[in-house]
């Protein structure tokens, strides 16, 4: 892999895509000898990529390669794949464009990270991918996005503070938006749409992801619905991201791969007011009712704007309103002051240790969703390069069994990415 690039980003061209190149600027100033390329089917549109980003101060010299790729040209995924030894795709939704690229990949012994928040795609890979990835020597990490590094790497981060056996964790996501408001791009909003439309998908290919039974707890954590989080200070709703999916995956890798303790967890959005949550409730039953439909569908995706009250949008956020929103997740543990000698015994009673731990971090869906991926890349570039077993193997895995073990967190903080314990009691 000596004469590959170290990172190619495909999608570089489209609204997150650009700014991942942002990132990978700045990586090369922090690390000189840092070489990426970027990827897309238009050579002009990269190019005016570069050329904005040549406007942003600090940003303006650098060194990329532009390689022309076709998502529907297999040869030509392939060529881009063999120039890279990390490919970091942007291109969704995955569903309908993501398979391509990670076959791409494997094909070329080129290592792989997405940004993909659809549990359908995601544990699809694994199902299909990991044992083709483990033989090719590569490793293939989806959700390294917002979807779902800090749900993934806080968890981990928990698992290590705590002093104990841990039983099970909640997750409070927090979104705080500044005078300008909040404003999402309309990908994300096409990727929630078709994700929803397939989650009768889930069920089957489930069934054969999941061939080993866990351990039953004596104490069961389940999904509350709409709740006030006490720890969290507002009212809470079921997340509606894939946060809990990828975190299941990294529990049953770790049980049976590591013969580690599962854990149980369940993932909360904090909204605030009993009226937000009303709101949010409406829009989710529309929401939910018209993605299984293809007619009803179509308007969703035509209409972003329209039936989300200004919230998704071609246009997704400004600088302004990238720069003035921030991201709290915190997480509450809970469980036994007392290790068992195996992971497959259970504690009898009720927990009676809790630790709250707080993740934070800058506006989540472009501003940290850059940061994820770029240091997803950058850290198996370093197992690539410095071997340290921090990455437990080949294959297609998740952000937390693959990176939950490695200086991910110390190199996050430069972006204003935090995690820190609150309280242990």
């Amino acid at each position: 892999m000596a004469s590959r690039l170290d990172v190619v980003i495909f999608g570089a061209s489209g609204f997150t895509g650009e700014h991942v190149v942002r990132r990978a600027i700045q990586k090369q100033k922090e690390e000189s000898a840092f070489t990426f390329g970027i990827a897309g089917r238009s050579a002009e549109k990269l190019k005016d990529v570069l050329n904005r980003a040549k406007k942003i101060p600090g940003l303006e010299e650098f060194s990329c390669e532009i390689i022309v790729a076709d998502i529907n040209n297999e040869q030509s995924l392939r060529k881009m794949c063999a120039q890279a030894k990390v490919l970091i795709n942007c291109v969704g939704p995955y569903r309908f464009y993501g398979e391509q690229v990670v076959k791409a990949a494997i094909d070329s012994k080129t290592n792989y990270v997405d940004i993909s928040g659809e549990p359908q795609f995601l544990e699809g890979m694994q199902l299909k991918y990991d044992e083709y990835a483990k033989s090719q020597g590569v490793y293939v990490v989806g959700a390294c996005g917002f979807d779902s590094i800090p749900s993934e790497l806080g968890i981990a981060f928990t698992k290590k503070n705590f002093a104990g056996d841990l039983n099970s964790v909640e997750t409070y996501m927090s979104v705080k938006a500044g005078p300008e408001g909040a404003a999402v791009h309309y990908g994300t909003w096409e990727s929630a749409v078709h994700s929803f439309s397939t989650s009768k998908e889930l069920g089957p290919l489930r069934k054969q992801l999941y061939a080993t039974r866990l351990p039953r707890p004596n104490h069961k954590v389940d999904q509350k619905t709409v709740h006030y989080g006490e720890e969290a200070q507002g009212y809470a709703i079921p997340f509606p991201g894939s946060d809990r999916a990828v975190a299941r995956r990294t529990e049953y890798l770790e049980f049976t791969e590591q013969n580690k303790r599962p854990v149980q967890v369940v993932s909360y959005l904090n909204v605030g007011s009993l009226w937000n949550t009303f709101l949010i409730m409406v829009f989710g039953a529309v929401f939910s009712f018209m993605a299984n439909f293809k007619a009803t569908r179509e308007l969703l995706l035509k209409y972003p704007k329209a039936f989300s009250a200004g919230l998704f949008s071609h246009e997704g956020p400004t600088e302004q309103q990238i720069a003035h929103t921030s991201f709290l997740m915190k997480i509450i543990g809970y469980g036994y002051p007392t290790k068992l000698a195996s992971s497959e015994e259970v504690h009898s009673g009720l927990p009676t240790k809790k630790i709250i731990v707080n993740v934070t971090g800058p506006e989540p869906g472009y501003a940290a969703t850059s940061a994820f991926v770029m240091e997803s890349a950058f850290t198996i570039l370093q197992q690539i390069e410095q071997p340290r077993s921090r990455i437990p193997r080949f294959g297609v895995m998740t952000p937390g069994y693959a990176f939950g073990n490695t200086n991910m967190y110390e190199r996050l903080a430069k972006y204003g990415v935090g995690f820190h314990v609150e309280t242990q009691t």
